[in-house]
């Protein structure tokens, strides 16, 4: 890598002393943004089959709920349900709501001023870090006040850590590899490298900011395309 390269390497972590305007008078969600998001809750329901009687509530959480939003920043709209009113076979309750998740993702590109909007549901309780904010959209109100922090980022330590994980990407792509097991070893490192990261260390852990540089980026969807691809033509003829 050319140290110019480096040099101009951009990095997308902010934090900011208001909410994102786009989306909040002060601390109040904007009364369109709130009509069109129980609009987009409710229909995921329909399609997730989550019957209406299950949905106690739909929340903002993540970035836009908090002073660390971006350009990037998904509306993070979760339904709070619970799951014994949710349909059969419970053992597999969690991987058929992350299908559904991803199912609608694919075929629906709901934005509001912007933002994608990415839609979950999760069980009644879900315990969250005391410091992030929650605001019920069905209720009008914070559940959680998103607190002002001074997060101590090492920028530099940032864009190095970033960068090494976007090299050994590019090394796989460029290389024209077929080793998907490789590949998905990486990925999967990559994943669990950012949730163990937020349970240790919170939303600033520097494994959380380097997941997020690589999805901002572009990296993280360069490299799953390019797995399905493999996958693609291993399993045809």
């Amino acid at each position: 890598m050319k140290l110019e390269e480096f040099v101009e390497q951009k990095i997308t972590f902010k934090y900011h002393e208001n909410l994102n305007p786009k989306l909040w008078n002060d601390s109040v969600l904007k009364s369109e943004i709130k009509i069109k998001l129980i609009r987009i809750g409710n229909a995921w329901a329909d399609f997730a089959n989550i019957p209406r009687t299950a949905i106690k509530d739909m929340i903002i959480v993540g970035g836009n709920a908090n002073y660390n939003y971006t350009k990037f920043s998904d509306i993070d709209l979760h339904l709070i349900v619970n799951k014994k009113d949710l349909p059969d076979c419970p053992d597999l309750i969690d991987d058929y709501l992350k299908d559904k998740k991803q199912l609608w993702a694919l075929t629906h590109d709901i934005k509001i001023y912007g933002h994608d909007v990415e839609l979950y549901a999760e069980d009644e309780g879900t315990a969250r870090p005391s410091n992030q904010g929650v605001y019920s959209v069905k209720y009008g109100k914070w559940l959680v006040k998103p607190k002002k922090l001074n997060p101590n980022v090492d920028v530099g330590l940032l864009k190095r850590k970033t960068r090494d994980i976007m090299d050994m990407i590019d090394i796989f792509i460029s290389g024209k590899s077929d080793d998907i097991s490789e590949m998905n070893k990486l990925k999967e490192k990559i994943r669990n490298m950012r949730s163990v990261a937020i349970q240790r260390g919170g939303e600033f852990s520097l494994e959380n900011l380097v997941f997020k540089e690589l999805r901002n980026n572009g990296h993280l969807a360069k490299f799953s395309q390019y797995i399905n691809s493999k996958q693609v033509k291993e399993l045809s003829l």
